[in-house]
């Protein structure tokens, strides 16, 4: 994807893809984007007081990644990777009382998914394209999109249909979705059931199995718990074979000396987005100023 132009945003909950692509993506420059936001919105992270429906600084947030996400689509840089945890987001929970949340919480992985997977919407939905414009990443997606019981309060189930939603109709906008996950049980199911393409590797969950069995069969499935090292079981568009394949993956080593590392002069580097620019939400009472590809 990098190679051909596609934008490609990763959630990495791991911290691991900064070093696989530090060629591209320095892996100072995730830890320093993160830093660089957190101060843009920190004023408001513990103020209580109500603004626009909301308080604490879930609308600063909001308005500071959909700018650094608008700059990124807009330059000539394709990979962003940004890291979930460590973002300190902070919304009212509840109603509020005399202009004042009642209480404070800080937004999950789940509710940060959200808003970047409707960022990322509302900056492609200008035109219809059979294109691929943009690839949202969620590695360990079970912890990022879980299924309805894996969620951990109300306001989580409802961030994962939010996540679902936006990436469902992304795909006629050249917006989609790489999901990544050792637990496929705990995924939503929302968006497993619309994968054009599934990779499935060597897993033992019976419950993993049983999903899986529906798109690739019983006698593949069964095959799934004893799998080699670097072999999947693959069905869907991406190949062009009607039926489920084994086939043998791409060998590391080799990907990088004869693929990645020749392409990397066509790669413009990551120097990360400048988050300090983005604004505060109005106070009260004041006047309005103008495992990756290898």
């Amino acid at each position: 994807m990098l190679k051909t132009a596609i934008k490609v945003v990763v959630l990495d909950i791991t911290g691991q893809y900064s070093e696989h692509f530090h060629d591209v993506c320095p892996s100072n420059v995730e830890a320093a984007i993160a830093s660089q936001l957190n101060d843009s919105i920190a004023g408001t992270l513990d103020d209580n007081r109500e603004v626009d429906g909301q308080a604490g600084n879930f609308l600063a947030f909001k308005e500071a990644i959909a700018k650094l996400l608008g700059e990124f689509m807009e330059g000539d840089e394709r990979l962003l990777i940004l890291n979930p945890n460590r973002f300190e987001v902070s919304r009212m929970e509840g109603k509020p009382f005399s202009g004042k949340a009642n209480l404070m919480v800080r937004l999950t992985v789940v509710e940060i998914t959200q808003i970047i997977s409707e960022a990322l919407l509302a900056l492609v939905q200008d035109e219809f394209t059979d294109e691929a414009r943009v690839c949202l990443v969620l590695d360990e997606a079970h912890s990022l999109v879980p299924e309805w019981n894996s969620t951990v309060h109300d306001a989580e189930t409802g961030a994962v249909n939010g996540t679902a939603r936006a990436i469902l109709q992304g795909r006629k906008y050249g917006y989609g979705c790489l999901l990544i996950t050792q637990r496929t049980a705990n995924v939503t199911k929302s968006i497993l059931n619309q994968c054009n393409t599934i990779f499935g590797l060597r897993i033992y969950d019976a419950t993993g199995m049983g999903f899986l069995e529906n798109y690739v069969g019983a006698s593949h499935a069964r095959l799934l718990a004893t799998l080699p090292d670097r072999q999947a079981v693959v069905f869907g568009r991406a190949s062009s074979c009607n039926a489920p394949i084994i086939v043998r993956l791409n060998d590391a080593d080799r990907v990088r000396s004869d693929l990645w590392e020749p392409s990397l002069t066509q790669i413009p580097k990551t120097s990360g987005g400048s988050a300090s620019a983005a604004t505060q939400p109005e106070e009260p009472g004041s006047k309005t100023g103008d495992d990756i590809p290898f």
